[in-house]
Order: structure tokens, then C-alpha cells, then sequence
């Protein structure tokens, strides 16, 4: 008997998940094993964390909380827009989801039309194309080589670009490259999607505090203003506050969208865990352990 619908079969689990099971298995039959897999800091929260979640739990009154996540953890998230970014957010432009990987996946649910695609700078995170193929949508991977700097150039760009093009989809800082653009690269970018008013952009900048050289990062938000109704920010604490398992991803971009992401979120998982949510409040107004 068959189970699955066809989006289902046609993707397979996360390799980087089975990876990482499969290192972990060796590891506790004995083995010295260096796991590469996920995306994993080798580091604790900082202890004020833990302090506030725990605080938190003791106060009582855990229970089910706004899909758009909490108010204060939003007000928190637009100082932090404001300080790092220089961008400015009104709270109904923020939203908070179970890790950045569930916002992706709410803005392709939310977006998508069968047949729509997504332009996939390649190297890229295993996850991308995937979930792009399971809301109906067709990933488009572009080979972008060690010659562009495993970016995509503006060349690249507008031959990629189709009729059925919904969103082009950039990772700054780059796993797996550590790649980051350029304002001037940006830019490029910027002149070419000014012709294309259907194509959205996702600026996925979790490891934005993880810096593997001297180029300074730069979000494509501050970059590219003139995309601002069309770009979605996605952010998160699992990278920079090493917190990968309270799950704590948030995004900002035009209010419709946001809200069209919330709506998602309230007919899925509802909201985001209230604890873990409390815990990153209590360090929202903190660098990350690991910065720039």
C-alpha cells in the first residue's frame, strides 16, 4: 500500500538529518567521529538563556501564544533590525516561527502556485530545493563555481529568470561556502529584479554573526531598498546563540506577507514555544556569543 502523495515521494528526508543520526549512532557505539553534517555551534547558550527560560517556567502562565509570536520578542527582534541593520520594522512586519527553516517553509506554502520557480544559487543548504518541490514549486539550481565566488552574478541572474520565476533565493553568509556578497554585488542583483516586478527574494542571514574571513556581512535588506516590498528577511538564534534546539527562527518583510506567513503558521503548529521564546527575550538585547 501506498502512503504517500506524489510531493511526498518525490523528496527524500533531510540528508544533513541523516547524517548527523548516523554520526551520532557511531559516536555512542565508541567511535571518534568529526560530524560536519549540521550546522551545529560547539558551544552552549550563554547562561542568561537558560536564566530567562527558567525564569520564565517558574513565573507560570506558559500557554498558547500569538502565530505571530510574542510582542515583546518582536519588539526585541525590530531593535535588533534597527541596531545590526539599520533597518526599520513595524512589529505586524515581523513574524516568528519554529526556526528559520519552518518560515521557509510557510512562504513557499503561503506563495507557490504549481510550476512557480525558485532560482537556487548552487552550493547550497541540502534543504532549499526540497521544500521548494513540495509546495508544488520547481527548483531552479544554478551552478554558481569557485569563478563567481560561489555567488550569482547579475549575468547569471537574468538568464535564470523565466516567465514562471517567483523567487530568487540568496544565502549571506553561505552554508556551505561561507561565501557573503558585496554591497556592489548586491547592487547587480538590485538592477536586474528592477525589471522583474513578479520575483520575490528571500535573503535567508542566519549565520549572519559567523564570519569566516574579513569581508564584513551586509544584509540585502540594507543594501537594496528599493526591494523592500518584495524581500523577506530570515533570520534566527540557532547559529549565533548556538540555541539550534529551542527552535527560534524569525523573518521580516512586507506586512501582506507576513501576514499571509502567520495565517500559515495558526492553521499548522499554532505558535512558537512560549519558553523558548521567553528565553531568547532574555537575550534579545545582547550580542551574539559569536559575533563579528
Amino acid at each position: 500500500m501506498t502512503y504517500e502523495n506524489h510531493r511526498a515521494a518525490s523528496i527524500k528526508a533531510s540528508p544533513s538529518m541523516a547524517i548527523a543520526m548516523a554520526a551520532k549512532k557511531l559516536r555512542s557505539e565508541g567511535r571518534d567521529i568529526v560530524d560536519l553534517s549540521l550546522g551545529e555551534p560547539d558551544f552552549e547558550p550563554p547562561a542568561h538563556v537558560g536564566e530567562a527560560a527558567c525564569a520564565a517556567v517558574h513565573a507560570g502562565g506558559i500557554r498558547y501564544g500569538a502565530s505571530a509570536g510574542n510582542e515583546t520578542l518582536r519588539k526585541a527582534i525590530a531593535e535588533k533590525f534597527k541596531r545590526d541593520n539599520g533597518l526599520d520594522f513595524t512589529l505586524d512586519e515581523i513574524t516568528i516561527g519554529n526556526g528559520a527553516k519552518q518560515i521557509l517553509f510557510d512562504a513557499f506554502l503561503a506563495t507557490l502556485e504549481a510550476g512557480d520557480e525558485v532560482i537556487i544559487p548552487t552550493p547550497c543548504w541540502v534543504s532549499y530545493g526540497d521544500i521548494v518541490s513540495l509546495h508544488g514549486g520547481t527548483p531552479v539550481y544554478v551552478d554558481c563555481g569557485p569563478e563567481t565566488g560561489f555567488k550569482i552574478t547579475a549575468d547569471i541572474l537574468e538568464k535564470a529568470i523565466t516567465p514562471r520565476t517567483r523567487w530568487l533565493m540568496l544565502n549571506s553568509p553561505s552554508n556551505p561556502t561561507g561565501a557573503i556578497y558585496s554591497e556592489a554585488e548586491y547592487k547587480s542583483l538590485e538592477r536586474v529584479l528592477a525589471g522583474q516586478p513578479r520575483v520575490l527574494v528571500i535573503s535567508d542571514e542566519i549565520y549572519e554573526h559567523i564570519l569566516l574571513g574579513a569581508q564584513p556581512f551586509v544584509s540585502f535588506g540594507t543594501v537594496c531598498p528599493s526591494l523592500r516590498d518584495r524581500t523577506l528577511i530570515v533570520n534566527g538564534v540557532s547559529k549565533a546563540y548556538a540555541m539550534t534546539g529551542w527552535r527560534v527562527g524569525y523573518a521580516a518583510g512586507p506586512k501582506a506577507l507576513i501576514a499571509s506567513l502567520n495565517k500559515m503558521q495558526s492553521q499548522s503548529v499554532t505558535s512558537v514555544c512560549s519558553v523558548a521564546q521567553a528565553a531568547r527575550t532574555g537575550s534579545a538585547h545582547r550580542r551574539p556569543v559569536l559575533c563579528d
